[in-house]
């Protein structure tokens, strides 16, 4: 085997080993020639036997140049970070991003049509007139539909809220035209939750139109117009349950909720103070029944917690859980 070949192997041996990252340059060739001479004598009959001793004295000659080699191959694969492709452009002074809003409300307008003003939620082909208030948890709103274009006498109404859910409003024969309507319909309505729904109008099967509004949190006003001096004059003369208190007695009602499913009745929970005749006192969470008996809103009847083991489980009964925690926290200021 002449040497150039012999050397030849000898370096693709040393890329197997830890050399195989070092590259092998003309000087350190030369230098590994001049202790591998034929001259020499002992290698020419021993080369397979001295061959682990070339590749470590090869390795001493190269260990001096290998931290430059590896200061060459760290330069060569030096990470340079990535520079963003796209740049967002800077707002102006006092400017913000805004989402879409996909359950935007629909806008307010009033309007006048042959001398006579009227103000109304929504875009046409579909809008509604109600109460300025707005609508609130639980409680019946009455609502006039307008209603434009093409579609059949009988529509129907449901509501979607922002979870999903949907809620069926019923079926209504559309009427004579109304203002600038081509037709409209009267109904009472009552969203449950509060936060954002869609009320949606169907005709012969077909999507017509909606109108998105906003439900309340708590009473509408005049809800608590109506069944405040109602509870109050009823707790001034109840004798069945609250006699004990006598004929004097001084009266505060805290509304924690009401429940008004449609025009004729409302069931209302309170937390009620009175202060009676010979310092006789009554501090209780109540539910109060409310009817139109077609002259007048009255209390039909009242209830309230059992006393001792059995008031938490009464408790339970009476009130509903988003009503039921007002409760407890009332307990522990009260």
């Amino acid at each position: 085997m002449d040497e150039n070949r012999w050397l030849t192997e000898l370096k693709e041996r040393a890329d197997q080993t830890i050399f195989r990252d070092v590259q092998f340059t003309a000087s350190m060739e030369e230098r590994v020639r001049q202790r591998v001479r034929p001259g020499t004598g002992w290698m020419t009959g021993w080369r397979k036997l001295a061959l682990p001793g070339v590749v470590l004295t090869m390795g001493l000659l190269l260990w001096f140049g290998l931290p430059i080699q590896e200061k060459r191959q760290s330069a060569r694969h030096e990470v340079r970070p990535l520079q963003q492709e796209t740049q967002v452009h800077s707002l102006l002074p006092g400017g913000q991003i805004v989402e879409a809003d996909l359950w935007k409300l629909s806008p307010s307008f009033s309007s006048t049509y042959n001398n006579q003003s009227f103000s109304y939620l929504g875009e046409r082909p579909v809008r509604i007139m109600t109460d300025q208030e707005g609508f609130y948890e639980g409680q019946m709103q009455r609502v006039i539909w307008l209603l434009n274009g093409d579609y059949t006498q009988e529509v129907e109404i449901a509501a979607y809220n922002t979870d999903g859910s949907r809620l069926s409003l019923g079926n209504y024969e559309a009427m004579d035209p109304l203002y600038d309507a081509d037709g409209h319909f009267p109904s009472g309505i009552v969203l449950p939750e509060p936060g954002k729904w869609k009320l949606e109008v169907r005709a012969g099967g077909k999507h017509l139109g909606q109108v998105f509004v906003e439900v309340k949190k708590g009473i509408a006003p005049a809800n608590r117009q109506l069944v405040g001096p109602t509870i109050h004059q009823f707790l001034q003369t109840e004798s069945v349950k609250l006699g004990w208190l006598g004929k004097h007695r001084e009266i505060n009602v805290e509304l924690l909720g009401v429940e008004a499913p449609d025009a004729e009745k409302r069931t209302v929970y309170a937390w009620v103070k009175i202060a009676g005749s010979n310092s006789s006192a009554l501090s209780a969470p109540m539910v109060f029944q409310i009817a139109y008996n077609g002259n007048e809103y009255r209390v039909t009847d009242f209830q309230m917690p059992e006393d001792g083991s059995n008031y938490q489980g009464s408790l339970q009964k009476l009130f509903p859980p988003k009503v039921l925690e007002q409760v407890h926290n009332r307990s522990k200021t009260k």
